[in-house]
Parts: structure tokens; sequence; C-alpha cells
């Protein structure tokens, strides 16, 4: 009940923020190859050209096939003045949750990209691109949702005199993009979804230079799933290319080994189900996926959405990236470990203070409760290691936090998943990138500390959820003036205009700091990395500014043990299957 009425109020102050868009005029034009023209529209000194397509369409024999590109006929006008089909996917992204528009149209014609840039952009202008992939549990999303709105970040970076272009990739979602089969394993389209990013990628490596961008300075960045994704990217076909599609990588609040399922054969195990639901069992797999690609998709949409809500709340996470495969040939947590992934990528990951209080039930408020929700999220976890979660996250630790009728144990928990989930994965291939880059590679780590939400979250008496999963998506997009101007606090635009010029100073540099309007004194991790000790940058919040995480003292006091037993080989196993 609560979270109905906080999503009401959400919805009632954002929903005339989200619809009021800027009149745009279709009068940008840019040749590329083929003599392939592309009309875009004008607004607010930012140029956009939307549904450009890279793949052909993925239904009919192409669903759950790995994506063939798409080339428009030599001398081709593409009208690239209105927002195309989000892949097929549930109209309302989070039932009882308004942050993201509804999807209203869906089609398997989806593999589009969008291109924004600044007004005025000559085809010489070599500018950095920030390729984004949108994060939804594996489930949702779309390239054209107002909550990716690129224009402020472009916008704030051409003030901040490093000018960027931003590129947004659609990809395949939910069963579409992550089913898991004999059959598919054996044509190589497992992970489709994740095949859907690389060939979109792989369009901006040959045609981003028409509208003036630098295919050899590209930053693909990503937030909860979407961070997976570029992290999966970084460990794509196990560092075995012969070239990497970009130069730099942001994660937000995910990574490569975040997704724990993603050794295991659980997609395989919903895909089969799933299977049986619609009436296609059959004695092989082959017949099984022909049966799939013939039903209509409305009746298979409908089947797979009935079924994830079935599994989890949201429907988030049932069909996920799978390994081994072409794509991800072993664990990826190996996959880092053992250096087969693409080096002397420079990196921006972090996290937010309270990633993990969003999917952790307020009602928990025992030790009973705590080892329950620690065997749903990691069923083949060990009494031994059960133990040791416990050890390292005393409930006395947590006693003394803000709340309301909310327990010490949630807290423990929330902490506990985070780490697990967000943090200690994310540290993980971070010194991994460290250790194995031949050349110097920079590597940042940050944590949120402060989020727009705030005021929702007191008024609605949830401020136990803190800085919860998604605060950073406004900050990063530059949204406290515009979609969020009616939260935002002075310190909030402060933050967003800091946080969204340093991400473009990083895809500019490597850099995310020492520009005129960056986070100041952002320090590289590797000082400190021989002694177990790595900077940290806070974001926002009372403590804001560079930090570090220690063993043995200091404002992140036991991450490094806690993360240690995350990440030990043991423990990334049984979180595995």
């Amino acid at each position: 009940m609560v979270l109905t009425t906080f999503a009401l109020l959400l919805l009632s102050l954002l929903s005339p923020h989200t619809h009021a868009r800027p009149l745009c005029q279709p009068n940008s034009t840019v040749e590329g190859a083929d003599q392939v023209r592309y009309l875009g529209t004008s607004a607010n000194n930012i140029e956009s050209f939307l549904n450009i397509r890279f793949g052909q369409s993925t239904g009919g024999s192409n669903r759950f096939a790995a994506p063939k590109p798409y080339t428009y006929p030599h001398g081709s006008v593409v009208n690239a003045t209105q927002p195309g089909a989000a892949c097929p996917q549930q109209k309302v992204p989070i039932q009882g949750l308004p942050v993201f528009d509804n999807v209203t149209h869906i089609s398997e014609d989806c593999l589009t990209l969008r291109v924004d840039r600044p007004a005025n952009t000559s085809r010489t202008a070599k500018l950095p691109v920030m390729a984004f992939i949108y994060g939804g549990g594996d489930s949702i999303g779309q390239i054209y949702d107002s909550a990716y709105e690129p224009g402020p970040l472009i916008s704030n970076a051409v003030q901040q005199g490093y000018p960027v272009m931003y590129v947004a990739i659609n990809y395949r979602v939910g069963v579409f993009g992550f089913a898991a089969s004999e059959a598919l394993n054996a044509t190589g389209s497992l992970n489709v979804g994740l095949l859907d990013q690389r060939l979109g990628l792989n369009w901006v490596q040959e045609h981003i230079a028409a509208f003036g961008g630098d295919p050899d300075n590209v930053t693909i960045f990503g937030e909860s799933d979407g961070a997976t994704g570029v992290g999966l990217q970084i460990t794509a076909y196990g560092g075995n290319v012969r070239k990497t599609p970009f130069k730099r990588a942001i994660m937000q609040s995910g990574s490569a080994a975040a997704d724990s399922g993603t050794a295991s054969n659980i997609s395989a195990v919903h895909t089969s189900e799933l299977i049986r639901r619609v009436n296609c069992s059959s004695s092989t797999s082959e017949a099984e996926l022909a049966c799939l690609r013939k039903l209509p998709l409305k009746k298979l949409l409908s089947s797979a959405i009935e079924y994830e809500f079935n599994v989890t709340g949201f429907g988030f996470d049932v069909f996920e990236p799978t390994s081994p495969s072409t794509f991800i040939p072993d664990n990826p947590s190996t996959l880092l470990t053992t250096g087969r992934f693409a080096h002397n990528i420079d990196i921006i990951a972090g996290w937010t203070e309270d990633d993990g209080s969003f999917f952790t039930p307020s009602t928990l408020n025992s030790t009973k409760d705590v080892v329950d929700f620690i065997y749903s999220e990691f069923p083949s976890f060990s009494k031994e290691n059960v133990q040791k979660a416990l050890d390292l996250y005393p409930v006395t630790a947590f006693s003394g936090l803000p709340r309301k009728n909310i327990s010490a144990q949630y807290f423990r928990a929330s902490r506990l998943l985070r780490d697990s989930q967000f943090v200690c994965p994310i540290i993980h291939l971070v010194r991994m990138s460290q250790k194995y880059s031949e050349k110097k590679a920079s590597n940042y780590l940050y944590v949120l500390n402060q989020t727009m939400f705030a005021p929702v979250n007191a008024q609605q008496g949830m401020s136990y959820l803190g800085v919860s999963h998604f605060s950073d998506i406004p900050y990063a997009f530059n949204l406290a003036k515009t979609r969020y101007s009616f939260l935002a606090s002075p310190s909030d635009v402060k933050l967003s205009t800091e946080m969204s010029s340093s991400w473009a100073a990083f895809a500019a540099s490597g850099n995310p700091s020492g520009k005129p309007g960056t986070v100041p004194n952002w320090r590289d991790v590797s000082k400190h990395m021989s002694s177990n000790q790595y900077n940290l940058q806070a974001l926002g919040g009372p403590n804001d500014g560079l930090t570090s995480i220690k063993s043995d003292k200091g404002s992140y006091e036991q991450l490094a043990q806690r993360c240690n037993f995350w990440t030990s080989p043991e423990v990334f196993q049984e979180m595995s299957v």
C-alpha cells in the first residue's frame, strides 16, 4: 500500500514534466555511406536522428536468432525524425512505480538506434561518442524513454567545453533476448540481446564518422542490467576479438559478474517451462524452437509476461544471460580472474549507497528472515558460507540506522545484497582490469550518496530506502533542471551538473576530473591497489569527496574484507548455481 501511494505521488508530480517536450524542427541532414541521407530534427541546439535501423527484423525465422545487419539501399532517404518501436515487452514497465514511460509501440522490427549531437556538428568534428545501454532487469527498456533524455547531458558538455555525441541502442529483452535451449546453443543464438548490443556498437564503428563522431573514441555506459551488459561487452568472446568496438566503459550499479545466474541453467529452465505453457513441447529442441517461431507475437509475449510475473515480483531477471556460450564462453567471474576480457579499457564503475534497498523485503525482522533471504538469492549456498555472511554483517552494525517500523535486520540484508550483487563484483572487475592491462588504463570507483527521490521517500515514510537503485540516472543525464525539477534541490542541481560533466570529460579524455564543472579531485584507484586500499569518490551527500576502501578503518570499514568473501572462487561458484 505504501509503494502504491509512493507511485501515485510520483506519477502526479512527474507526468506534467515528462510530456513537456520541446518543439522539434525537421531540418537536420547527414549523408552517410552509399549516399544514404538521414533526416533528423533540431531543438534546443541538439540535433537528433531517431529510429535508424542497424539490424533486420527479428520476427519470423529471425525470432531468437542472432541479429543480422541491416543495410539501407543505395541513395535511400531515411526519415529519422520520429521514435521507433520498442522490442517486445510489457507496456507498463514497472507496475506501481512510474519512473519510466509506458510503452506505446512494440514490434519485432525493433533493432534501431538513435544519434544525438550538438547542433551544427561538422562531419570532421570527431566528437567523443557516448553509447548508452539501458537497464531494466533484462525484461524492459527502450532508447526513446524520457528517463534517458540525452539533451541536458549534451548541452552541459558543450557549455563546459568538451562536446560529445550520444548513441543509444535498442536490444531484445525477456525471452526474446535471453531464451536458452539446446537448439539455440547449437546455432550460436544464445544471448541474442547482447549480440544486438554488439551489432549496434559495430554500426557505430562503421557509420558514426558521417555524423561527426570518432569511432576510435567510443565510451559505452549503462545502469543496472545495462551496466551488466557493458561488463559483458568487456568480457565478450573471452577477449578473443580483433578489435574491441569501444575505448572506455562506465558501469553504474552493474558489472560483468553482477547476474549470479549467468553461469547456471536458469534461463534454460524458464525457457523450457514457457515452451510447455504455450504447448510447444516436442521430442526435439529444434521442433520446439520452430513452434515458438510460428506463434503469433501477441500470444507468445502475453504468455511470457504472465510467466515472468509468476516467478518474480516485477517480472525481472527471469530470462538473463547464459554461459557457457559463444559470447560468454565461461562464468564471467572466471573470465575476469583469468584475464580473458578486453584489456586496456578505461573504466568508471560504481554503485549507489543503498543499491539493495528496493530488492530487499522491508518486513525482514529476524536472523531467520535474513537466512531465508540469503537462500532465496543464492539457493546453493552452503551453511558454512551463510554463517560467514552473517558474521560479516552483524545486526548490531545496523541498529543505529534511521528507520520507522523497519528492523535492523532489513538494513543488514539490504547491505549484504548490495555488496554481493553490486559493490564487490564491480571492485573485482576494476581490480582485474588493473591487473591485466598491458599499458596504463584509468580506473575510477565511486559511490553515490545522494538521491533526488529523498523528498518523496520522506513524505511517504520510506526514507529507509536511502540512496536507492536508479538514483544515479537523473544525475548522469543531468535531469535536475528538467525532468526532475519539481524534486531537485540546489545540491541536486550542482551534483547533476558535475556528474554529467565528469561522464562527458571521461568520454573525451579518460579522466573524469580536473576540467571545469566536473567532480573535483577524483583520483584513479590504482595508487593504493597493492595495499588493498582503493581510492573511492563519494558523490554527493554529507561525505562528498575523495575517500577510500580500507580493510581496517575509514568510512567503508570492512568492505574490503566483505568483498574478499563475495569474490572468492568458492563463493562465486556457489552464487552461480
